[in-house]
């Protein structure tokens, strides 16, 4: 199994064993250390932080095949799903995803992210 850095020495920025890559929550580092950023600045960061993870355990968001989003705001949905589809234009290469609405135990933490990837690309 090979483990790649994340936001917190607790928590892995992902785990990876026989070619399938778990992601840890991913949430925008500014927020961590008190920075007040906008919903839509997180969402950017924190897809722009899942791609670094990827790239980290050696795949990309292309290779994503499930996405678990959590929101604090259910007003916050239509600003994700924009961002869920700017990181993935094209229709057909989005991964399966699942968006929740949830408490944070990090007060200002407004979009966390979750994924399950693989390496070496993914059947379409």
């Amino acid at each position: 199994m090979i483990r790649v850095a994340g936001q917190s020495p607790r928590f892995p920025g992902a785990t990876s064993a026989d070619g399938v890559i778990a992601t840890s929550g991913i949430v925008a580092p500014a927020v961590l250390v008190g920075e007040d950023l906008a919903f839509a600045q997180q969402a950017q960061v924190v897809l722009a932080q899942l791609a670094a993870v990827l790239a980290d355990a050696g795949a990309g968001l292309d290779d994503v095949l499930r996405l678990e989003a959590f929101l604090a705001d259910p007003r916050d949905f239509a600003a994700w799903d924009r961002a869920f589809c700017a990181a993935w234009p094209e229709a057909a290469a989005r991964p399966a995803r699942t968006t929740l609405v949830a408490g944070f135990a990090v007060p200002g933490v407004l979009v966390e992210v979750q994924a399950i990837a693989v390496t070496g690309g993914r059947a379409r």
